[in-house]
């Protein structure tokens, strides 16, 4: 004999298996939040006291071939692109953009993990849709273009603050008695990626997919 169906309305919504599968995903998201915090006071800590401090992504100018590609008929063309320094009494004024980078890569990393475990929990409370589960997408899509964004900025800043630190002698440019010029740092670089924006710009139309949500699902609870 089989047992009757139950009704629509007496279904459970979730399954044990997804409820497994979000309460790990908040487990998660909980963890890398308090990873992301942790890592990032370490990170400002670091850039404001160790002294060497060692850096790295400094744009080169006129840079050498590497003398290891050069038997090898089949390279064309070789050259480095950045450079690592490790500095000996940087100022303050110079570490600052690099702490601050730290803090605002830190801040996004949390607000959008953050954001993933209230998710998840109001969607194991079958209560997904909400004003403050919009306000948490819309807040994480903000620190993800503006966090990504000023990031590479401030990034950009410490560099040029390290190299008019150590002086002219260090940056590359022309040189009249060498036509290729001479191998140097680049005074100011800045190689801006919109990856932030554009994954910004898609959490923000999930957001509003959230608000008309949670207006259909007033509108539905009212009929009942």
């Amino acid at each position: 004999m089989n047992a009757a169906t139950p009704p629509v309305g007496e279904r459970p919504v979730m399954s044990r298996g997804d409820r497994v599968a979000l309460g790990a995903t908040a487990a998660v998201a909980a963890l890398v939040a308090v990873g992301a915090a942790v890592g990032g006071v370490m990170s400002v800590v670091q850039a404001l006291r160790d002294d060497p401090l060692t850096l790295h992504g400094f744009p080169l100018v006129n840079a050498r071939t590497p003398e290891f590609t050069e038997p090898f008929g089949q390279v064309s063309e070789a050259w480095y692109e950045s450079a690592a320094l490790t500095v000996t009494g940087l100022p303050t004024a110079a570490r600052w953009p690099f702490a601050a980078q730290s803090a605002v890569t830190a801040l996004a990393v949390v607000g959008v993990s953050l954001a993933l475990l209230w998710l998840a929990l109001r969607v194991l409370r079958n209560r997904p849709f909400g004003r403050s589960m919009t306000a948490a997408l819309v807040a994480s899509a903000v620190l993800i273009i503006v966090g990504g964004t000023v990031s590479q900025l401030l990034g950009a800043a410490g560099n040029a603050a390290v190299v008019d630190h150590l002086g002219t002698d260090i940056t590359g440019g022309a040189d009249t008695a060498r036509p290729e010029g001479y191998e140097g740092l680049m005074t100011f670089a800045l190689d801006l990626s919109l990856a932030p924006v554009g994954v910004g710009l898609a959490l923000a139309v999930v957001a509003l997919a959230f608000q008309i949500g949670a207006r259909l699902q007033r509108d539905t609870e009212g009929l009942v």
